[in-house]
């Protein structure tokens, strides 16, 4: 049996959702995933937001809760709510926080809980044996190649540099286009692709996995939700908690992830890391990199 963090049992919505997936149209896999991942919002918000959050018609809502076997999303809201009974007091406690006149004095100490709270959900759902296997994945390829772009691209890039600092030959292809096409025919079976794809999804990213699956080469899947479309399509998958800390989506539980990987790698092979590490720590003092006194 896998070994993991402690974590959450899905709730009853969430399994319905998961276990219908696969019948599902294009346009209620799009709320599906919002659904598995904002089942707070739901809870409480109409069809036409949903609808609005979402891209789709309100009536697409209805018939997305008739799908999973509700006679309507009311009836879906009322089975989410009755299995969390403190959503009536946590509710009450976002409208008065909504309406205090300090709200912005609270902008650090919220930004931090958010930040925090994405880690720590991430943590949550990752199996250690997944996690061991991806890192022999990485430690036993000839060649480590990195694809992601628009918010994913910060991510990409850091597993680059991590990767790179721990001795490994790795390139990471951010955003598509002729490099993206130039790296993918040179990849065979030895090789490994990490794709980091998080909603919404870009074509280029879903193109690489379904390449690599073809071609024989083994996937790592960073993203944010088990049922993204590169989930679907890798070996193994890591999904990371991405609440929004301000306009856009908190990154922290996917840099967590990352992180999370890199350490197991060196806990796999601590020699041969710290020779990397002093390798690069010794050229950067050769080559003067360093400001005089910093």
């Amino acid at each position: 049996m896998s070994e993991h963090f402690p974590k959450p049992e899905p709730s009853r919505v969430q399994k319905r959702i998961l276990d219908l997936f696969d019948e599902l149209s294009p346009k209620q896999h799009q709320l599906a995933r919002y659904f598995l991942d904002h089942e707070d919002v739901v809870a409480f918000a109409s069809a036409h937001v949903i609808g609005k959050e979402t891209d789709v018609s309100a009536a697409t809502v209805v018939r997305f809760a008739q799908a999973l076997g509700y006679g309507g999303y009311t009836e879906l809201q009322d089975e989410i709510r009755s299995t969390f009974p403190q959503y009536h007091t946590a509710l009450q406690k976002i409208e008065q926080h909504l309406l205090d006149a300090s709200l912005v004095n609270n902008i650090p100490t919220d930004i931090a809980e958010v930040n925090i709270r994405n880690i720590e959900q991430t943590l949550q759902d990752i199996s250690l044996d997944t996690l061991k296997q991806a890192a022999d994945a990485i430690i036993g390829a000839n060649r480590i190649r990195i694809f992601g772009g628009g918010l994913s691209s910060a991510a990409v890039v850091m597993a680059e540099h991590s990767l790179k600092m721990l001795g490994f030959r790795v390139r990471a292809i951010v955003n598509g286009g002729l490099a993206q096409t130039l790296e993918l025919a040179a990849l065979d079976a030895e090789d490994i692709v990490i794709v980091i794809s998080i909603w919404r999804y870009l074509k280029a990213s879903i193109a690489v996995a379904e390449y690599a699956r073809d071609a024989g080469v083994k996937i790592i899947a960073l993203t944010d939700s088990l049922v993204s479309p590169i989930a679907r399509l890798s070996d193994f998958v890591f999904v990371a908690t991405m609440e929004r800390a301000a306009h856009n989506r908190s990154l922290t539980g996917l840099f967590s992830l990352i992180d999370l990987i890199n350490a197991t790698i060196v806990a796999e092979r601590p020699q041969e890391s710290l020779q990397a590490l002093q390798r690069i720590d010794d050229l950067y003092h050769q080559q003067g990199d360093f400001a005089e006194g910093r």
